[in-house]
Protein backbone atom coordinates (compact mmCIF):
# COMPACT_ATOMS: atom_id res chain seq x y z
CA UNK A 1 0.00 0.00 0.00
CA UNK A 2 1.35 3.39 -0.74
CA UNK A 3 0.01 5.76 1.82
CA UNK A 4 0.24 9.40 0.00
CA UNK A 5 -1.81 7.76 -2.77
CA UNK A 6 -4.21 6.29 -0.36
CA UNK A 7 -4.54 9.24 1.39
CA UNK A 8 -5.14 11.32 -1.79
CA UNK A 9 -8.27 9.51 -2.70
CA UNK A 10 -9.19 8.86 1.03
CA UNK A 11 -9.54 12.95 0.91
CA UNK A 12 -11.32 12.81 -2.21
CA UNK A 13 -13.85 10.82 -1.64
CA UNK A 14 -14.55 12.93 1.83
CA UNK A 15 -14.37 15.97 0.20
CA UNK A 16 -16.99 14.47 -2.13
CA UNK A 17 -19.42 13.49 1.01
CA UNK A 18 -18.32 9.41 0.24
CA UNK A 19 -17.54 9.22 4.02
CA UNK A 20 -17.38 5.51 4.49
CA UNK A 21 -15.42 4.75 1.58
CA UNK A 22 -12.82 7.70 2.87
CA UNK A 23 -13.38 5.80 6.38
CA UNK A 24 -12.52 2.32 4.82
CA UNK A 25 -9.11 3.80 3.02
CA UNK A 26 -8.14 5.51 6.54
CA UNK A 27 -8.88 2.58 8.92
CA UNK A 28 -6.72 0.22 6.52
CA UNK A 29 -3.69 2.97 6.54
CA UNK A 30 -3.55 3.32 10.43
CA UNK A 31 -3.91 -1.27 10.14
CA UNK A 32 -0.59 -0.54 8.43
CA UNK A 33 0.72 2.39 10.19
CA UNK A 34 -0.91 4.49 13.30
CA UNK A 35 1.47 6.95 13.94
CA UNK A 36 -0.09 9.47 11.22
CA UNK A 37 -1.62 12.22 12.80
CA UNK A 38 -3.05 13.42 10.08
CA UNK A 39 -4.83 10.26 9.10
CA UNK A 40 -6.66 10.03 13.05
CA UNK A 41 -7.48 13.83 12.29
CA UNK A 42 -9.33 13.34 9.24
CA UNK A 43 -11.03 10.14 10.32
CA UNK A 44 -12.29 12.30 13.55
CA UNK A 45 -13.67 15.28 11.15
CA UNK A 46 -15.29 12.31 9.36
CA UNK A 47 -16.90 10.45 12.59
CA UNK A 48 -18.20 13.79 13.83
CA UNK A 49 -20.13 14.87 10.30
CA UNK A 50 -21.50 11.35 10.63
CA UNK A 51 -22.48 11.95 14.24
CA UNK A 52 -20.35 9.32 15.98
CA UNK A 53 -19.28 11.96 18.25
CA UNK A 54 -17.28 9.65 21.10
CA UNK A 55 -15.20 7.96 18.06
CA UNK A 56 -14.73 11.41 16.86
CA UNK A 57 -13.48 12.65 20.42
CA UNK A 58 -10.81 9.57 20.54
CA UNK A 59 -9.74 9.76 17.04
CA UNK A 60 -9.06 13.48 17.03
CA UNK A 61 -7.70 13.04 20.85
CA UNK A 62 -4.96 10.50 19.12
CA UNK A 63 -4.11 13.43 16.68
CA UNK A 64 -3.43 15.92 19.02
CA UNK A 65 -1.38 13.69 21.13
CA UNK A 66 1.03 12.88 17.99
CA UNK A 67 1.05 16.03 16.95
CA UNK A 68 0.27 18.80 19.61
CA UNK A 69 0.94 22.10 17.92
CA UNK A 70 -1.96 21.26 15.06
CA UNK A 71 -4.81 24.28 15.14
CA UNK A 72 -7.05 23.04 13.80
CA UNK A 73 -7.00 19.46 15.38
CA UNK A 74 -7.62 21.41 19.09
CA UNK A 75 -10.42 23.35 16.80
CA UNK A 76 -12.54 20.68 15.54
CA UNK A 77 -11.86 18.66 19.22
CA UNK A 78 -13.61 21.84 20.41
CA UNK A 79 -16.62 21.65 17.74
CA UNK A 80 -16.86 17.65 18.89
CA UNK A 81 -17.15 18.42 22.93
CA UNK A 82 -19.18 21.20 21.59
CA UNK A 83 -21.76 18.68 19.85
CA UNK A 84 -21.43 16.30 22.69
CA UNK A 85 -22.46 19.76 25.35
CA UNK A 86 -19.28 19.82 27.22
CA UNK A 87 -19.18 23.46 26.26
CA UNK A 88 -16.08 23.41 29.43
CA UNK A 89 -13.64 21.66 27.30
CA UNK A 90 -14.97 22.83 24.06
CA UNK A 91 -14.06 26.42 25.06
CA UNK A 92 -10.52 25.30 26.48
CA UNK A 93 -10.34 23.84 22.51
CA UNK A 94 -10.49 26.79 21.26
CA UNK A 95 -8.67 28.88 23.42
CA UNK A 96 -5.82 26.44 22.52
CA UNK A 97 -6.75 26.67 18.86
CA UNK A 98 -6.82 30.38 19.26
CA UNK A 99 -3.26 29.83 20.90
CA UNK A 100 -2.03 28.60 18.09
CA UNK A 101 -3.56 30.72 15.04
CA UNK A 102 -4.03 34.12 16.37
CA UNK A 103 -6.30 35.23 13.68
CA UNK A 104 -8.53 32.13 13.20
CA UNK A 105 -11.82 33.98 13.17
CA UNK A 106 -13.72 30.39 13.30
CA UNK A 107 -12.50 29.50 16.41
CA UNK A 108 -13.14 33.12 18.27
CA UNK A 109 -16.56 32.32 16.81
CA UNK A 110 -17.21 29.13 18.65
CA UNK A 111 -15.45 30.24 21.69
CA UNK A 112 -18.21 32.78 21.39
CA UNK A 113 -20.83 30.30 21.28
CA UNK A 114 -19.22 27.80 24.15
CA UNK A 115 -18.75 30.71 26.41
CA UNK A 116 -22.76 31.86 25.93
CA UNK A 117 -23.76 27.95 27.00
CA UNK A 118 -21.96 28.16 30.25
CA UNK A 119 -23.53 31.42 30.95
CA UNK A 120 -19.76 33.64 30.21
CA UNK A 121 -21.69 36.36 28.07
CA UNK A 122 -19.00 39.18 28.89
CA UNK A 123 -16.76 36.82 27.18
CA UNK A 124 -18.79 35.67 24.89
CA UNK A 125 -19.49 39.31 23.71
CA UNK A 126 -15.43 40.01 23.71
CA UNK A 127 -14.68 36.87 21.84
CA UNK A 128 -17.25 37.65 18.72
CA UNK A 129 -15.88 41.31 19.10
CA UNK A 130 -12.79 39.56 18.36
CA UNK A 131 -13.55 38.14 15.24
CA UNK A 132 -15.28 40.95 14.31
CA UNK A 133 -12.27 43.00 14.13
CA UNK A 134 -10.42 40.27 12.48
CA UNK A 135 -12.83 40.22 9.67
CA UNK A 136 -15.73 42.97 9.63
CA UNK A 137 -17.21 41.98 6.15
CA UNK A 138 -17.47 37.99 7.79
CA UNK A 139 -21.34 37.29 8.05
CA UNK A 140 -20.65 34.76 10.97
CA UNK A 141 -18.98 37.29 12.87
CA UNK A 142 -22.15 40.04 12.77
CA UNK A 143 -24.45 36.94 13.48
CA UNK A 144 -23.00 35.91 16.73
CA UNK A 145 -22.16 39.51 17.78
CA UNK A 146 -25.97 39.98 17.44
CA UNK A 147 -27.35 36.75 19.16
CA UNK A 148 -24.81 37.72 22.23
CA UNK A 149 -25.50 41.36 22.09
CA UNK A 150 -29.43 40.07 22.08
CA UNK A 151 -29.13 37.96 24.71
CA UNK A 152 -27.16 40.21 26.82
CA UNK A 153 -29.92 43.07 26.38
CA UNK A 154 -33.15 40.57 26.53
CA UNK A 155 -35.59 41.34 29.48
CA UNK A 156 -33.64 39.81 32.34
CA UNK A 157 -35.77 36.87 34.24
CA UNK A 158 -36.30 39.38 37.35
CA UNK A 159 -38.29 41.55 34.84
CA UNK A 160 -35.86 44.67 35.38
CA UNK A 161 -33.39 44.89 33.40
CA UNK A 162 -33.22 45.66 29.65
CA UNK A 163 -30.77 46.75 27.98
CA UNK A 164 -32.25 48.88 24.77
CA UNK A 165 -28.76 49.94 23.29
CA UNK A 166 -27.27 46.44 23.14
CA UNK A 167 -30.45 45.57 21.22
CA UNK A 168 -30.06 48.32 19.15
CA UNK A 169 -26.78 47.06 18.53
CA UNK A 170 -27.62 43.68 17.88
CA UNK A 171 -30.28 44.93 15.18
CA UNK A 172 -27.43 46.91 13.67
CA UNK A 173 -25.40 43.57 13.48
CA UNK A 174 -27.96 40.81 12.04
CA UNK A 175 -28.88 43.80 9.30
CA UNK A 176 -25.38 43.65 8.63
CA UNK A 177 -25.57 39.56 8.03
CA UNK A 178 -28.78 39.91 6.24
CA UNK A 179 -26.86 42.57 3.45
CA UNK A 180 -23.63 40.05 3.78
CA UNK A 181 -26.28 37.22 3.36
CA UNK A 182 -29.36 37.83 1.73
CA UNK A 183 -30.86 34.26 1.13
CA UNK A 184 -30.15 33.37 4.88
CA UNK A 185 -33.38 32.46 6.85
CA UNK A 186 -31.65 31.76 10.03
CA UNK A 187 -30.34 35.87 9.58
CA UNK A 188 -34.30 37.04 9.53
CA UNK A 189 -35.05 34.61 11.83
CA UNK A 190 -32.71 36.52 14.43
CA UNK A 191 -33.95 39.96 12.87
CA UNK A 192 -37.21 38.95 14.22
CA UNK A 193 -36.53 38.06 17.42
CA UNK A 194 -34.61 40.74 17.98
CA UNK A 195 -37.60 43.54 16.98
CA UNK A 196 -40.37 41.44 19.27
CA UNK A 197 -37.99 42.41 21.98
CA UNK A 198 -37.90 45.79 21.34
CA UNK A 199 -41.84 45.49 20.56
CA UNK A 200 -41.52 46.88 17.10
CA UNK A 201 -44.20 43.91 16.53
CA UNK A 202 -45.19 44.81 12.91
CA UNK A 203 -41.40 44.27 11.49
CA UNK A 204 -40.73 41.78 13.58
CA UNK A 205 -43.91 39.96 11.37
CA UNK A 206 -41.87 40.79 8.20
CA UNK A 207 -38.42 39.65 9.36
CA UNK A 208 -40.81 36.42 10.13
CA UNK A 209 -42.64 36.12 6.82
CA UNK A 210 -39.31 36.46 5.13
CA UNK A 211 -37.56 34.18 7.22
CA UNK A 212 -40.36 31.29 6.49
CA UNK A 213 -40.43 32.26 2.59
CA UNK A 214 -36.17 31.25 2.70
CA UNK A 215 -37.27 28.40 4.87
CA UNK A 216 -40.83 27.15 4.27
CA UNK A 217 -40.03 23.45 6.69
CA UNK A 218 -38.90 25.24 9.80
CA UNK A 219 -40.96 24.33 12.46
CA UNK A 220 -39.38 27.02 14.71
CA UNK A 221 -39.62 29.92 12.35
CA UNK A 222 -43.45 28.83 12.24
CA UNK A 223 -43.89 28.52 16.03
CA UNK A 224 -42.07 32.36 16.18
CA UNK A 225 -44.66 33.74 13.71
CA UNK A 226 -47.20 32.24 15.28
CA UNK A 227 -46.68 33.29 18.77
CA UNK A 228 -46.30 36.62 17.30
CA UNK A 229 -49.38 36.38 15.43
CA UNK A 230 -51.35 35.96 19.04
CA UNK A 231 -49.34 38.65 20.28
CA UNK A 232 -50.59 40.96 17.24
CA UNK A 233 -54.29 39.63 17.95
CA UNK A 234 -54.47 39.80 21.49
CA UNK A 235 -53.47 43.54 21.45
CA UNK A 236 -56.26 44.27 18.96
CA UNK A 237 -59.03 42.25 21.05
CA UNK A 238 -57.85 44.64 23.98
CA UNK A 239 -57.45 47.48 22.05
CA UNK A 240 -53.98 48.31 22.44
CA UNK A 241 -52.26 50.64 20.12
CA UNK A 242 -49.16 48.64 18.58
CA UNK A 243 -47.61 51.33 17.91
CA UNK A 244 -48.13 53.81 20.89
CA UNK A 245 -47.69 50.75 23.26
CA UNK A 246 -51.12 52.07 25.64
CA UNK A 247 -54.20 50.73 26.14
CA UNK A 248 -57.41 53.17 27.57
CA UNK A 249 -58.79 49.48 29.18
CA UNK A 250 -58.75 50.03 33.00
CA UNK A 251 -58.44 46.47 34.04
CA UNK A 252 -60.01 45.04 37.79
CA UNK A 253 -61.56 41.85 37.27
CA UNK A 254 -59.88 39.07 39.43
CA UNK A 255 -59.79 36.02 40.91
CA UNK A 256 -61.38 36.10 44.01
CA UNK A 257 -58.94 33.81 45.34
CA UNK A 258 -55.20 33.12 44.30
CA UNK A 259 -54.18 30.51 43.76
CA UNK A 260 -57.51 29.05 41.90
CA UNK A 261 -58.47 25.61 42.52
CA UNK A 262 -60.81 23.44 40.82
CA UNK A 263 -61.16 19.97 39.89
CA UNK A 264 -61.72 18.59 36.14
CA UNK A 265 -61.55 14.17 35.97
CA UNK A 266 -59.22 13.53 34.06
CA UNK A 267 -60.38 11.47 30.37
CA UNK A 268 -58.11 8.17 29.96
CA UNK A 269 -58.19 8.89 26.40
CA UNK A 270 -56.62 12.28 26.76
CA UNK A 271 -54.00 10.83 28.36
CA UNK A 272 -53.55 8.18 25.89
CA UNK A 273 -53.30 10.91 22.96
CA UNK A 274 -50.84 12.96 24.58
CA UNK A 275 -48.43 10.23 24.65
CA UNK A 276 -49.20 10.20 20.77
CA UNK A 277 -47.97 13.78 20.11
CA UNK A 278 -44.74 14.71 19.38
CA UNK A 279 -42.75 15.83 21.96
CA UNK A 280 -39.13 16.70 23.66
CA UNK A 281 -37.00 14.82 26.10
CA UNK A 282 -36.67 17.54 28.94
CA UNK A 283 -32.81 16.71 28.90
CA UNK A 284 -32.93 18.10 25.40
CA UNK A 285 -34.59 21.44 25.88
CA UNK A 286 -32.54 24.89 26.06
CA UNK A 287 -33.46 27.74 28.08
CA UNK A 288 -36.23 26.90 29.37
CA UNK A 289 -36.86 25.92 33.38
CA UNK A 290 -37.58 22.23 32.37
CA UNK A 291 -35.09 19.32 33.42
CA UNK A 292 -34.22 15.59 34.13
CA UNK A 293 -36.24 12.61 33.08
CA UNK A 294 -39.49 13.40 31.13
CA UNK A 295 -40.81 15.03 27.74
CA UNK A 296 -43.17 18.06 27.05
CA UNK A 297 -44.34 19.29 23.79
CA UNK A 298 -44.25 22.50 21.79
CA UNK A 299 -46.43 25.38 23.08
CA UNK A 300 -48.90 25.01 20.95
CA UNK A 301 -50.98 22.16 21.92
CA UNK A 302 -54.57 23.53 21.65
CA UNK A 303 -53.53 24.40 17.94
CA UNK A 304 -54.15 21.28 17.04
CA UNK A 305 -57.07 19.71 15.09
CA UNK A 306 -57.96 16.69 17.59
CA UNK A 307 -61.45 16.97 18.63
CA UNK A 308 -60.42 15.71 22.56
CA UNK A 309 -58.17 18.94 22.62
CA UNK A 310 -61.32 20.69 21.23
CA UNK A 311 -63.47 20.11 23.36
CA UNK A 312 -61.06 20.46 26.33
CA UNK A 313 -59.80 24.01 25.63
CA UNK A 314 -63.89 24.98 25.02
CA UNK A 315 -64.14 23.75 28.60
CA UNK A 316 -61.22 25.56 30.51
CA UNK A 317 -62.24 28.61 28.72
CA UNK A 318 -65.39 28.30 29.81
CA UNK A 319 -64.55 27.32 33.38
CA UNK A 320 -62.53 30.54 33.75
CA UNK A 321 -65.17 32.89 31.81
CA UNK A 322 -67.85 31.78 34.43
CA UNK A 323 -65.26 32.15 37.41
CA UNK A 324 -64.44 35.55 36.62
CA UNK A 325 -66.92 36.38 34.17
CA UNK A 326 -64.09 37.98 31.68
CA UNK A 327 -62.95 37.55 28.13
CA UNK A 328 -60.05 34.81 27.75
CA UNK A 329 -57.42 34.75 25.24
CA UNK A 330 -54.92 31.63 25.31
CA UNK A 331 -51.47 32.96 24.01
CA UNK A 332 -49.72 29.25 24.81
CA UNK A 333 -50.50 25.56 25.80
CA UNK A 334 -48.50 22.69 26.56
CA UNK A 335 -47.97 19.39 28.46
CA UNK A 336 -45.45 17.67 30.39
CA UNK A 337 -44.94 14.22 31.21
CA UNK A 338 -42.68 13.73 34.08
CA UNK A 339 -40.58 11.05 34.80
CA UNK A 340 -38.55 10.39 37.94
CA UNK A 341 -35.93 12.85 38.51
CA UNK A 342 -37.91 15.18 35.87
CA UNK A 343 -39.06 18.86 37.33
CA UNK A 344 -38.60 22.45 37.02
CA UNK A 345 -36.31 25.20 38.62
CA UNK A 346 -38.09 28.42 40.22
CA UNK A 347 -39.49 30.93 37.08
CA UNK A 348 -42.65 32.75 36.12
CA UNK A 349 -44.25 32.97 32.45
CA UNK A 350 -43.94 36.50 31.79
CA UNK A 351 -41.74 37.90 28.94
CA UNK A 352 -40.78 41.20 27.03
CA UNK A 353 -44.20 41.27 24.98
CA UNK A 354 -46.02 41.39 28.57
CA UNK A 355 -43.63 44.21 30.05
CA UNK A 356 -43.46 46.34 26.97
CA UNK A 357 -47.29 46.55 26.68
CA UNK A 358 -48.03 46.68 30.01
CA UNK A 359 -50.02 43.12 30.72
CA UNK A 360 -48.45 41.75 33.13
CA UNK A 361 -51.22 41.47 35.59
CA UNK A 362 -53.83 40.25 32.86
CA UNK A 363 -51.59 37.14 32.25
CA UNK A 364 -52.46 34.06 34.15
CA UNK A 365 -51.07 30.78 34.34
CA UNK A 366 -52.41 27.16 34.54
CA UNK A 367 -51.92 23.63 35.56
CA UNK A 368 -54.45 21.11 34.53
CA UNK A 369 -53.09 17.26 36.62
CA UNK A 370 -54.14 14.52 34.71
CA UNK A 371 -52.09 12.12 36.97
CA UNK A 372 -50.40 12.89 39.68
CA UNK A 373 -48.05 9.56 39.30
CA UNK A 374 -46.45 8.01 42.12
CA UNK A 375 -46.50 10.71 45.36
CA UNK A 376 -45.25 7.35 47.96
CA UNK A 377 -41.46 9.33 47.41
CA UNK A 378 -39.57 11.79 49.27
CA UNK A 379 -40.20 14.34 46.16
CA UNK A 380 -43.70 14.04 45.12
CA UNK A 381 -43.89 16.63 42.71
CA UNK A 382 -45.45 19.15 45.48
CA UNK A 383 -46.51 22.67 43.39
CA UNK A 384 -44.25 25.04 45.54
CA UNK A 385 -44.95 28.89 45.25
CA UNK A 386 -42.29 32.37 46.12
CA UNK A 387 -43.02 35.50 47.15
CA UNK A 388 -44.96 34.55 49.52
CA UNK A 389 -43.95 31.17 49.98
CA UNK A 390 -46.44 28.18 49.44
CA UNK A 391 -46.54 24.81 48.93
CA UNK A 392 -49.30 22.30 47.56
CA UNK A 393 -49.60 18.87 46.38
CA UNK A 394 -51.50 18.10 43.41
CA UNK A 395 -54.18 15.61 43.14
CA UNK A 396 -55.64 13.87 40.34
CA UNK A 397 -57.93 16.17 38.17
CA UNK A 398 -56.39 19.45 39.85
CA UNK A 399 -57.12 22.48 37.96
CA UNK A 400 -54.89 25.69 39.36
CA UNK A 401 -54.34 29.05 38.49
CA UNK A 402 -51.93 31.76 39.90
CA UNK A 403 -50.63 35.21 38.01
CA UNK A 404 -48.00 34.84 35.54
CA UNK A 405 -45.97 36.46 37.57
CA UNK A 406 -45.34 34.22 40.70
CA UNK A 407 -42.25 32.11 40.30
CA UNK A 408 -43.28 28.57 40.52
CA UNK A 409 -41.21 25.07 40.60
CA UNK A 410 -41.54 21.01 41.33
CA UNK A 411 -39.49 18.09 41.65
CA UNK A 412 -40.64 14.94 41.08
CA UNK A 413 -39.26 11.37 42.09
CA UNK A 414 -41.87 8.78 41.37
CA UNK A 415 -41.67 5.30 40.02
CA UNK A 416 -44.78 6.41 37.36
CA UNK A 417 -45.43 9.47 34.88
CA UNK A 418 -46.90 12.71 36.38
CA UNK A 419 -48.60 13.96 33.43
CA UNK A 420 -49.86 17.66 33.09
CA UNK A 421 -51.49 20.19 30.80
CA UNK A 422 -50.86 23.90 31.17
CA UNK A 423 -51.60 27.27 29.76
CA UNK A 424 -50.82 30.94 29.49
CA UNK A 425 -53.33 32.94 29.33
CA UNK A 426 -55.10 37.01 29.57
CA UNK A 427 -58.50 37.99 30.23
CA UNK A 428 -59.90 41.09 29.24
Amino acid sequence: MEIKKELEKAIKFQQNGKLDEAKNIYQKILEKDSSIAEIHHNLGVLLKAQNKLEEAEASIAKAISLKPNFFLSHYHMGNTKYKLRKYDESEFSYKKAINLKSDFIEAYINLSRAQKELGKLGDSEESARIALKINPNFPDSNMQLSSILFERGRLSDDLKNQNIDKLIEAKENILKTIIQKPYDSLAFLNHGVILQELGDLNMAKESFEKSLDLDSNSELIKYNLDILLKQIELLKKIGIDIHKKISNLRFEKKFNKIPFISHRKPNRELIDLLYKIKSTELNKTKGGPLFGNGKTSDYQLFDNDNLILKNLKEDLIKMIKNEIKSDVFIIDSFFNILGSGGGSVPHHHLNSFDNTFNLSKQKFSFTYYLSVGDQNCKDPGIFKLYEPNEEILPSEGMIMIIPSSRKHSAVYEGKTDRIMIGLNFYIF
